[in-house]
């Protein structure tokens, strides 16, 4: 039997290696090995039947159009302990999605890492920081009066406008205080100048030394930097979801800023008025898989931590949902389209104790 398995082993290997000669990029030849091994590992969990489980074969399904998107330092990993991940969190899925919930969840690109290898790498782990200091009472904090403004509208959303761009994809990079402070700025630049430009989170990766690049940062300080220095965009300075490179100087300024104000915390009524008027750059705290694994709906207080804010997001909008008779929040994540609402994430309003769902209130801010 293991000689069999020996020569299938050596016959597919030789096979991969003829073809990747004619029609095949290394990459793709690794994956369909590690697919073809990963089916072996999986059939062999079940060695009292020859023929796949359910969860088995969805596994494999998955890995065919996730597998070879692992971030890098999870491919080492023994692919039966992902398989074995994977269904923990699988069983975690259908039994919530069975109960009656606001919200449902899904085995998306994250479903085969724990959660705290998720939070591990894609959350913010500078953001515990001291953010009152940038906002401050009388410097930069901005009070509304709302007694003697006009209502704001019952609902807006700035995805309808031209003002927010395509969904992007932080990566392993512990960046997404760079993709909350640019895609603010965008949108405040379209507001202005009636022209979407697409800018540069690499360039705050790299040049905003106040902040931490891949580990972390605060969006008021990516503020201050591009008043100070301007943006470039996307296309003139590329993201590569890395830390360490030189920071490029020299380049043409897309975008600016005179400065930035941040919300008065903790009301989710001041927060309105300001979403009324543009995006706005948000903190909010990832504690449990539910934000991991999300899928679709709108998201509820009782799946947040402590309020100990680790993720920066964008809210573009807000609404009522006559379904479930649920006001929301709109917000952009960037965690590529596949994750989420096609990227975007609604969050429960008008409910937590009035302080906001998972912290969205503890300080927002946004560019002026």
């Amino acid at each position: 039997m293991e000689a069999k398995k020996h020569n299938t082993y050596l016959s597919l290997y030789c096979l991969i290696f003829m073809t990747s000669k004619v029609t095949m990029s290394s990459s793709t030849i690794i994956f369909m090995f590690i697919l073809f091994i990963m089916t072996t590992v999986v059939s062999s969990s079940s060695p009292n039947t020859t023929q796949e489980s359910p969860i088995e074969k969805r596994y494999k399904k998955w890995l065919s159009r996730y597998g070879n998107h692992r971030p890098s330092n999870m491919r080492n990993m023994n692919l039966k302990s992902r398989f074995e991940i994977y269904k923990h969190n699988v069983q975690f899925i259908d039994k919530f999605n069975s109960e009656n919930h606001s919200f449902t969840l899904i085995d998306n690109q994250f479903a085969d890492m724990t959660n705290e290898e998720f939070k591990g790498t894609y959350l913010n782990h500078e953001m515990t920081g001291n953010r009152t200091q940038y906002c401050e009472e009388g410097r930069n904090m901005n009070y509304i009066n709302t007694s003697q403004v006009p209502p704001p509208p019952v609902s807006i959303d700035w995805r309808n406008t031209g003002a927010v761009g395509p969904v992007k994809n932080q990566s392993t990079c512990g960046s997404c205080w760079a993709f909350s402070a640019v895609a603010a700025v965008e949108g405040l630049t379209y507001i202005k100048t009636g022209q979407f430009l697409s800018l540069s989170e690499q360039q705050l990766v790299d040049c905003d030394t106040t902040n931490s690049g891949c580990n972390g940062g605060l969006e008021p300080k990516a503020f201050e930097f591009i008043k100070k220095n301007g943006l470039s965009t996307s296309n003139d300075y590329p993201y590569m979801a890395l830390d360490g490179l030189k920071c490029k100087s020299d380049l043409k300024v897309a975008a600016a800023i005179d400065g930035y104000e941040c919300v008065e915390p903790n009301s989710e009524a001041q927060l309105l008025y300001v979403v009324a008027t543009r995006p706005v750059s948000v903190s909010i705290e990832i504690e449990f898989c539910f934000f991991q694994l999300y899928d679709r709906g709108i998201y509820s207080c009782s799946k947040c931590g402590s309020h100990n804010n680790n993720h920066a997001v964008l809210i573009v909008g807000y609404g009522h949902d006559l379904l479930t008779g649920r006001d929301y929040w709109i917000i952009k994540n960037s965690y590529g389209q596949a994750w989420g609402e096609g990227g975007y994430m609604r969050m429960t309003r008008n409910a937590c104790d009035g302080i906001g769902v998972c912290g969205i209130t503890q300080m927002p801010s946004y560019p002026i």
